[in-house]
Formats: structure tokens, sequence, C-alpha cells
């Protein structure tokens, strides 16, 4: 006997093939692509019907649907709104819109959309929704549709919402400060020295708070020519935690630390008593630093109180403005340099070694 073949272009075996492999649409959609597929081989009817068990009359009629009015007639009862290329501008807004939503808002626990979770939602509400095409929708469509509308509903990207009203002002003042103080340097790179020798000190100040003393339960197996990395055991013991409270003079680039247990107003005055007994007394003491509430507690301004007059002055970042600070990016290179992966045996030790890096630094 000899076998018919049916003409289906390659285009159309290729999505007649991801149709016959979905399990999230009809099964008679599944069942047809199939029949359509196996007939482009020549397989014969009866043939046909057996593989899928179907009825040799279902077969002709797909057969006869397709010669009649192509794949989509074929596929598809007359409900049906075809192929994913006649998706309506309409179910591509309401899909983004899915896509833009917190899916805990619709009911779900999860914060962020997976592209199953989506593609799933999206298949069991689009008839609801007036979007019967949407239900038999490929996760690859989906995806596609996302990446070319540029919305990521998978990723979270952090921002620093500015919320201080003063914030511009604020910014200005300190970059007019840094502006300030390269002032004070010549053409060769030499402080100016006034006339009166009376000079305006600039430190970069900030804290550091909650500096874990760290001890191993086990000795370290260091490098060896059998292998070239350190070994150290999982376990560990937490010793408590010091504070770091430093400050950069901008003119010198001298780093001055104090590390307290905490960073208490009182702390904060035991450091601005450092700076004073450090710089001459006619010198006026400038410190860029934030508005944590130690700097600006009673405890604090009655000490400033007792200075003299000028002797003390602070210029405020704004809220969310710490980049400005140019001691971010000292306290980021000591975390790099010395603080990650530090084992000590006692938090007196940790002291010692954080006293130690500024030695290093300075010199």
């Amino acid at each position: 006997m000899k076998q018919t073949y049916l003409a289906i272009s390659d285009k159309d075996k290729k999505y007649l093939k991801s149709l016959s492999k979905m399990r999230t649409i009809q099964a008679q959609v599944v069942d047809r692509a199939r029949i359509l597929l196996y007939k482009a081989e020549g397989v014969p009817f009866d043939e046909i019907a057996t593989r899928l068990n179907v009825s040799k009359r279902t077969v002709r009629r797909c057969i006869s649907k397709y010669n009649e009015g192509g794949i989509e007639n074929a596929l598809f009862d007359a409900k049906r709104s075809g192929r994913p290329t006649e998706i309506s501008d309409d179910a591509k807004a309401w899909i983004l819109n899915i896509a833009c939503q917190r899916p805990v808002e619709l009911g779900y626990s999860q914060e962020l959309w997976t592209l199953k979770n989506l593609h799933l939602h999206i298949q069991k509400n689009a008839e609801d929704a007036g979007y019967p095409r949407l239900a038999t929708v490929t996760k690859t469509y989906i995806q596609k549709l996302l990446k070319d509308s540029g919305i990521k509903p998978f990723k979270i990207k952090y921002y620093c919402e500015r919320r201080d009203p003063e914030f511009e002002q604020k910014m200005q003042d300190v970059l007019l400060v840094y502006k300030q103080v390269e002032m004070q340097f010549d053409e060769q790179g030499n402080i100016i020295v006034p006339d009166d020798y009376v000079l305006t000190i600039t430190v970069s100040y900030d804290e550091k708070p909650g500096i874990q003393a760290i001890a191993n339960t086990s000795e370290d197996l260091r490098h060896s020519t059998e292998c070239g990395e350190v070994y150290r055991d999982y376990e560990y013991k937490r010793l408590g935690t010091v504070s770091l409270l430093a400050g950069i003079d901008l003119l010198t680039g001298e780093a001055i630390p104090l590390v307290s247990d905490t960073h208490k107003s009182s702390d904060f005055i035991e450091f601005l008593k450092i700076l004073d007994k450090k710089y001459p007394s006619q010198d006026k003491i400038r410190i860029i630093l934030d508005n944590h509430s130690a700097h600006t507690s009673k405890e604090t301004k009655n000490f400033l109180a007792t200075m003299p007059e000028g002797r003390f002055e602070f210029v405020f970042t704004p809220k969310h403005g710490s980049w400005l600070n140019m001691i971010e990016s000292f306290f980021g290179k000591m975390t790099k340099q010395m603080l990650r992966g530090i084992r000590v045996k006692s938090k007196e030790e940790l002291v010692s070694r954080i006293y130690r890096y500024f030695e290093e630094i300075n010199k």
C-alpha cells in the first residue's frame, strides 16, 4: 500500500513538536499535533489511531480540517484564538500587569515571581480574565515578552531613597569643606600655614560598631607543599564585640582610632577629647560626620559647651549620604585587608590588632 505524506513546513513541524511535548494544554490539542506529525511522516490512519489510542474517525477529521483550513483549523476548535503570534495587545498587557504585581497580593506566599509560578498563574486565570488563548501560552513566550518589555519580576535591585529634605544643601556643605581643604595646600602639596598659625583641622569621622572577636575551636592548617590553602574548622567561638571610632585628618592623612566596647555619647566625647588634646588650642577642629544620636545628644552638647567657642564645628552628611564621608572608603579597605577572616584568642587581642593596623597605615 502506497504511503501518503502530509505536506507540513519545517516551521510548522517545530511548532507542532513544541505542542506535542506540553503537559499544560488540553490533551486533545496534543493529540491533534501528534496526528499531524505522524501523517507528515507517512504513517497510515489505522496505525496513528492505534499509537494514540483514538478512533480512526478522529484521525481523519483532524487531517480533513488541516486540508480545509491549515494547521490552526486542525488544532483548535472554532472558539480557540490560535497561535501565540496572534495574542492580542490587550492580552500582552494583561500578562505584563500580572508580572508587575507582588505574588503575595494575589494570594501566594512568595515575594517574587518565578517563571514557573507566573506561567501557571496566567494559564489558570486567563479564561476568567477574558483571554482564553493564554490558557495554552508557553513559558518561553512569557519569558520573551518580559525580556522585550524590559521587565524583570524575578529580581530585586536596591536603591537608597532620599528621605532628607535638606539633602542637596547638606551635600553641598560637605563638598565645600573638601574644596576648602584642597585650598589649604600650595602647588607643591605643602600645607599653607597662616600668619597667625591658626589652622582649620578637618576630620572625616565615623563609627564601625559590632566588630566581632571570633576564636577558632582548633588550629588552622597552614599552607604546605601538599595544600596551597588555609584549612579552617567550620566551628568557632564568639568572644564579644567591639566598636571602632575613627577619624582621618584630611590635612595630614593620619588615621586616628578609638576602640571601645560601645559607641555611645560617652565614647564619642572620649574621641573628641583625643582630638582636643592632639591639636593646638588655637586650631579649629571641623568634623564631617553623620546624624547618629550620640553626635547630637544632650551629653555631647553639654561637653561642647565646656570647650572654647569655635573649637569644634560639626558638618553633617545628609541622611543616607554616608558615601559623602571619605572615611567610609577607609573602613571598606580595612575590612578587606585586616578584618576579613580574622581569628583571635581574646577580645583584647582583637583590640590590639586594630590599633596595630592603624599604626601600620599611618607609617
